[in-house]
């Protein structure tokens, strides 16, 4: 993309036929469409596949892009979301790591970088953690969840991903927020659980 271009100047161009117009806007923004598909399907290769799916589809209907209703990386993002969920249902999802993003450079920026090492450490077993637990909410409110703390998109663009209502995906979201609290927080209940039973057990023995 040349500098100073936008989106849509190059989805002009791209329009009459300029090759290289098209490829820009595959370089620009194939990282993040990786990025979005594997957080959403948690498969390398069907992320990857998505992605080129997504792409496809909108270089075969760039006529159809309308620079007022949004980014030309909205207007992507919309279609790849559709398509991953259409991938998701069709097969059941392993559970992955965060690790192959990691080793690809595209892993989730951390929200408060630091230069401690050891907060580095527990900063990124929290987030393991947390994406851990993720694979257990269910797959509606999962997806507003990643779309709005992993993406940091507003509730109006999440809606639009997701073919909803802004309401509902506000809701969409409140609700995996509470589901993922039960998860984090059921493991360290049974930790304490565990922990007392076994100070009960040492003192009856003693």
């Amino acid at each position: 993309m040349t500098p100073g271009s936008s989106d849509a100047e190059t989805v002009a161009r791209a329009i009459d036929g300029d090759d290289a117009a098209q490829r820009a806007l595959y370089e620009a923004h194939h990282a993040a469409a990786f990025r979005l598909a594997y957080l959403l399907l948690r498969d390398t290769y069907d992320a990857e596949e998505v992605a080129q799916d997504a792409f496809v589809y909108v270089f075969r209907n760039l006529h159809r892009y309308d620079a007022e209703r949004g980014s030309f990386w909205a207007w992507l993002r919309t279609v790849l979301v559709s398509r991953c969920r259409n991938k998701r249902r069709r097969r059941r999802l392993p559970l992955v790591s965060l690790d192959v993003l990691d080793a690809n450079g595209r892993a989730p920026a951390d929200p408060a970088p630091t230069s401690d090492p050891a907060d580095v450490v527990e900063l990124r077993g929290t987030q393991r953690a947390v994406w851990q637990a993720l694979q257990d909410v269910s797959p509606g409110a999962r997806d507003a969840l990643i779309l709005r703390y992993y993406e940091g998109l507003p509730y109006a663009q999440i809606a639009d991903a997701l073919g909803c209502s802004a309401d509902a995906a506000r809701a969409r979201v409140a609700h995996g927020k509470r589901q993922l609290r039960r998860l984090l927080t059921a493991p360290e209940e049974g930790m304490a659980r565990e922990t007392s039973a076994q100070a009960s057990e040492a003192s009856a023995g003693s």
